[in-house]
């Protein structure tokens, strides 16, 4: 299987989860009220998880392994925890809740199937939490539309991302997408590049690139706005490189457009 998890979700009655996270913040709050907000995430990871344990309602222990395999490209996240095989909850030492824990938290609700999550924060004077759903159905994980009418690049890098993303589906992090083609581009040992950046005369270092080619790069976005400040961005980094051509992949849910940008 291209995702596994050894706990299996169903879709929840809404009384139900409310009660479950009732259950599951007073003791949240147990925790905070009697470790304070400046222990490590691990700390409060294995608290909570007794607590849980204690109340029946976690069979698992922290660290729920989710595993991503395509070919030889295996990449292991772990969840916090999951309360009663039912809802995922994120734990942070942060004040609190941001968007990236909310981006995170998305994340293993679209590769589990799970409908509902939460983020809980500990490093501020109080809890700080945020719900997280998953209205996505897996199905729609693996419909989509090309437009790749300005596409310029390697076929073998278009056809590495369809690949992908026919096996692992559509809406996740970005990180995810851009380590797999790395892989398939030989890994970092071959597929990262130091390249030396330039203003006019002016030497400014060198900065890494993804390479699909020799003095190509590529790059994978998971944008649903502002993409023509994100192009204007990628031009003027190409035009400060020694690259010949920048190959931009952008994943808007069911829309993925190919682009070429060339100096």
């Amino acid at each position: 299987m291209p995702i596994e998890c050894p706990v299996q979700f169903h879709r929840q009655d809404y009384e139900a989860l409310q009660r479950l996270d009732y259950e599951v913040m007073r003791l949240v709050f147990q925790v905070h009220r009697e470790l304070g907000k400046s222990c490590d995430e691990e700390i409060y990871h294995n608290d909570l998880a007794a607590r849980l344990n204690k109340a029946g309602l976690s069979p698992l222990p922290v660290e729920v392994p989710v595993q991503v395999c395509h070919g030889s490209f295996v990449k292991d996240y772990r969840i916090d925890v999951v309360a009663a095989g039912q809802a995922i909850y994120e734990l942070k030492k942060a004040r609190k809740v941001t968007t990236a824990h909310e981006g995170q938290t998305m994340n293993y609700l679209l590769l589990t199937g799970c409908e509902h999550g939460k983020v809980v924060t500990f490093g501020g004077a109080s809890v700080d939490s945020r719900f997280v759903n998953n209205s996505v159905i897996p199905a729609e994980r693996y419909r989509f539309e090309i437009e790749s009418s300005s596409w310029r690049g390697p076929d073998s890098l278009l056809k590495a991302m369809l690949h992908f993303i026919e096996d692992i589906g559509l809406f996740l992090e970005a990180p995810l997408y851009n380590q797999a083609l790395v892989h398939h581009f030989g890994g970092e040992e071959h597929a990262l590049e130091r390249r030396s950046m330039h203003l006019e005369t002016r030497h400014l270092g060198q900065q890494t690139f993804q390479m699909c080619a020799p003095d190509e790069a590529f790059r994978i976005t998971t944008l649903g706005q502002h993409l023509k400040a994100q192009r204007l961005s990628l031009d003027k980094l190409l035009s400060l490189s020694d690259l010949k051509a920048f190959h931009w992949i952008n994943l808007n849910r069911h829309q993925i457009n190919f682009i070429t940008l060339r100096r």
